[in-house]
């Protein structure tokens, strides 16, 4: 009898509200864990070691940590208001991530 079995990650989405990335601009930053399980035939069984959250950027694949210690204090007074879509954006932007056009 041959049995493959191992320890492998699983990322899971805590949080399905997306927030804005500082880099790229775009609604796309979500908190993940990374857990390991313990998987019999690749079908995951009992959970070994459980993750830290983090926020990572879908789009551009950055971490909180890549984005340093302003991503956590950013307030309404460091947003301006796009004046062709009207929606907010971060006031360092030269283009608004939502429409595109130039500030």
């Amino acid at each position: 009898m041959i049995f493959i079995a191992g320890v492998f990650p699983k990322t899971k989405i805590l949080d399905q509200n997306p927030r804005q990335c500082p880099v790229c601009g775009l609604n796309k930053a979500y908190y993940k864990r990374i857990d390991h399980y313990l998987s019999l035939f690749f079908i995951p069984i009992l959970r070994v070691k459980k993750g830290e959250p983090y926020i990572v950027c879908e789009r551009c694949e950055r971490t909180i940590h890549e984005f340093g210690p302003d991503f956590t204090h950013r307030t309404e007074s460091d947003k301006l208001t796009c004046k062709d879509c009207g929606k907010l954006m971060d006031k360092n932007f030269k283009f608004c991530p939502h429409c595109g056009k130039r500030i």
